[in-house]
């Protein structure tokens, strides 16, 4: 085993680690105590027992300490817990203070020079295990062993959940699509002109220019959003990661970059490359490849948002994705169901004749409408 075994993730899991090793150590097993409960005086220990072959009680300060916010065992700390287990009765034979923290050879030095002080006062003997020290006795001592990495708060343990914004793996969206009905009505010979004239006159007004998407005129309101989360749910950092996901099926999707061209060119360039979302039209893939390297710590996460136009008859929508970091990966999939909404639009032909005239045509296309919410659509009139 490497002296890198994880740490446990809080106090008292530490605490649970340091009654079993020294239990085992003592060969006490079954004799060692915790002292107390959550909120009461405890003098100074956590754990208490006469090891076999001793007359006196010796105990434990179990100091555990968060690894991720660098907190170290002080010297005054060091001092107060010394001055607290005095209080213990039946007086100490031994003092033990267990710290999850690393070595540290000035806190050591600090510990020995009280050990010879509080001994020579007529107290007990003190000793400091570190984090390196307790890990060359969880190897030493089987039982423990095998408890601790048996354990599932004790294994380094990788995962990762994806999920929308409800938390779940599910969810179900309602696209907007318009749903255009094309109706072939006859009339009167005589004013098939006047009327052809008046429908080209239409056709041009509303084949006006267009623009780019985003500064033109338009709304597309067929586009669909999904919020989606990334959560580092283990207990270990995830460093160089990046997820991936693929939809099965899409008409279209974005990632919501776009280019403006009356900007500069270095503000494009700067705007591109601050990019963490990437959409890959050809395959319905995207990217999420967050820019500043930060790892994912232990229950920290990540949310971003994908674009896409589903495909008029779909129903169900598979997203898949797969997660990859340095020393994990994991894959797997996402499920939408799609329950469409559609504005329906009718436009009427007018024929004069038997040969031109046509059952009714329903037709769904994506919901575009101008600012002024007057839908686009042009319907050509046979001559």
């Amino acid at each position: 085993m490497q002296k890198t075994l994880r740490k446990p993730e809080n106090w008292q899991d530490f605490e649970s680690l340091c009654k079993k090793l020294w239990g085992e150590i003592w060969q006490i097993p079954n004799k060692i105590k915790k002292n107390g409960r959550l909120g009461q005086e405890q003098a100074g220990v956590d754990v208490y027992g006469i090891p076999k072959g001793e007359i006196k009680y010796w105990g434990i300060q179990a100091k555990g300490k968060d690894d991720y916010s660098n907190a170290k065992l002080s010297e005054k700390e060091i001092l107060q817990e010394i001055e607290k287990a005095k209080k213990f009765q039946p007086e100490l034979g031994v003092y033990i203070i267990a710290s999850s923290s690393n070595k540290d050879a000035k806190i050591e030095e600090f510990v020995r020079l009280q050990d010879i002080k509080n001994q020579a006062d007529g107290f007990f003997e003190i000793l400091l295990y570190c984090w390196e020290d307790m890990v060359d006795l969880i190897e030493e001592n089987r039982e423990t062993l095998n408890w601790y990495l048996g354990n599932g708060s004790f294994r380094e343990k990788y995962d990762v959940s994806v999920a929308f914004e409800n938390g779940t793996t599910q969810t179900i969206i309602k696209p907007k699509f318009l749903k255009l009905i094309t109706k072939y009505r006859y009339v009167n010979p005589d004013l098939e002109i006047s009327r052809s004239i008046s429908a080209i006159s239409r056709q041009f007004q509303m084949m006006a220019p267009i623009s780019t998407i985003y500064g033109s005129n338009e709304i597309n309101k067929s586009w669909c959003t999904l919020e989606i989360t990334v959560k580092n749910t283990g207990n270990v950092t995830l460093e160089n990661w990046y997820l991936k996901l693929k939809i099965n099926e899409a008409k279209k999707i974005s990632d919501g970059f776009y280019v403006d061209f009356l900007m500069s060119e270095t503000t494009r360039k700067m705007q591109y490359d601050n990019r963490t979302l990437w959409a890959y039209k050809d395959s319905n893939e995207f990217l999420y490849d967050p820019l500043d390297k930060e790892p994912l710590i232990q229950k920290s996460s990540r949310t971003f948002e994908i674009m896409f136009i589903p495909n008029f008859e779909q129903k169900y929508m598979r997203i898949s994705w797969e997660l990859l970091a340095r020393d994990f990966d994991k894959s797997d999939k996402l499920e939408v169901e799609l329950q469409p909404e559609y504005e329906e639009e009718i436009k009427y032909i007018e024929v004069n004749r038997d040969e031109h005239f046509k059952e009714d045509n329903v037709e769904i296309k994506e919901l575009i409408i101008t600012k002024d919410k007057k839908s686009i659509n042009v319907i050509n009139t046979p001559k």
